[in-house]
């Protein structure tokens, strides 16, 4: 296992700008959800004093598996006090603290740990040894943890391979209450015991092939990333319908109850240089379709690794900017919309590929005759995908250390 924080000065490299141009192919998508695959991505784990994230992996094969891990954290901390922070500025950088560890599994074996607490061999913290003996590998407890996880299937000798035994999900877990009131937004809303909970994206490698280091994800090797993402989600800001149907339906709700929706999402780059620790940007696209079919449309760049409510996208997100927001309900006119997520591809430069998971939040405030209840749930959900996105410019690549 080894620790590796990434220059800071880098991460900033990753807002560059983006020209159109290069050509993507318009195939079907390949990443997967649902089988078992041979790179396994999970975009969003999340450990502070608010949330704590359980991670699930499991052998889908008949023979015994291995892979190679990394946690990346994208978490901002203070450059002049060393403490966690929240906005974004020269003095508010993401940490960039990548861990690299091994896991095993015997054949069809499952295994899981607590983000915080990891799993040592001997058993001595969260889950050692199974009932048969067999200690699955170390995974080293993080903290002040937001960012991802990529495991990579490999050879017991630590080689890449394309062997499709990996299948994975993460449950985001809220450890405490923290409701704001609806119509305001605060990435900490949560209800204690709620959990959230998403499958983890999977490439599939190509049966046939002998991949090297770096992973090349060009349809030959593994399968490429997706072309577009597609999030369907409430308008940021929207009342929850089922909540509006309870105060309707006879005052199953008191009148006066409010409530209202937001989408956390989180994006990360297919592209990663574990060797060099270089952080990897993309230009996205958003085309934004409400229920009437009228189109709006914004832009950012995801610097290495994006996690937003979508109002702050195109604006400076208050209590009453998502008004302004192509998100919000205000501008949509709509309750629901539908998002497409394109990585804009340019001629001078690479930009590769993304993957991402949604979260959609809701706040219910519950009127009473002499005070009011607040309460709040998330639910995790991933984004679809289309066609395979295969630049003129060359394809995604993942640079493992070397051996």
């Amino acid at each position: 296992m080894r620790t590796v924080k990434w220059n800071a000065f880098l991460s900033c490299l990753c807002g560059f700008a983006v020209a159109l141009g290069g050509m993507a192919a318009s195939a079907r998508a390949d990443v997967t959800t649902e089988k078992g695959a041979s790179i396994l991505i999970f975009p969003k784990v999340r450990v502070d004093s608010t949330f704590d994230t359980i991670i699930q992996i499991s052998n889908t094969g008949n023979s015994m598996a291995h892979a190679h891990c990394f946690y990346v954290n994208a978490s901002l901390v203070s450059l002049l006090t060393g403490q966690a922070c929240e906005n974004p500025s020269p003095t508010c950088v993401a940490q960039w603290q990548e861990t690299d560890f091994d896991i095993w599994l015997t054949r069809q074996q499952p295994t899981h740990w607590l983000v915080s607490t990891g799993r040592s061999f001997e058993g001595i913290t969260d889950l050692g040894s199974d009932s048969a003996g067999f200690a699955p590998g170390h995974v080293p407890p993080v903290r002040d943890f937001l960012g991802e996880l990529k495991c990579i299937e490999v050879t017991d000798s630590g080689e890449p391979l394309t062997g499709n035994h990996l299948k994975g999900e993460a449950t985001i877990k809220s450890l405490v209450d923290t409701a704001p009131a609806p119509g305001t937004f605060n990435p900490n809303q949560t209800a204690i015991g709620d959990v959230a909970k998403y499958n983890a994206v999977g490439i599939l490698g190509k049966p046939d092939a002998s991949p090297s280091n770096p992973l090349l994800l060009d349809g030959t090797n593994y399968d490429a990333c997706p072309a577009k993402l597609i999030l369907n989600h409430f308008a940021s800001g929207a009342e929850d319908p089922v909540v509006v149907g309870l105060v309707d339906r006879g005052g199953v709700l008191p009148s006066g109850s409010t409530s209202s929706n937001f989408t956390e999402l989180t994006l990360v780059p297919c592209s990663e240089d574990f060797e060099n620790q270089l952080p990897t940007g993309v230009t996205v696209q958003f085309l934004v379709f409400n229920e009437f079919e009228q189109r709006f449309s914004a832009s950012t760049t995801v610097a290495c690794y994006f996690n937003l409510e979508i109002a702050r996208i195109d604006t400076q997100f208050s209590a009453t900017a998502v008004d302004s927001s192509v998100f919000g309900r205000a501008v949509l006119g709509t309750d629901f919309a539908q998002t497409e997520i394109t990585p804009v591809v340019q001629l001078n430069g690479f930009t590769g590929g993304l993957v991402g998971v949604a979260e959609r939040i809701v706040t219910v405030q519950v009127a009473g005759e002499f005070s009011t209840t607040v309460t709040a749930a998330r639910a995790a959900y991933n984004l679809h995908s289309e066609g395979s996105l295969i630049p003129a410019t060359g394809p995604d690549k993942i640079t493992m250390p070397a051996l």
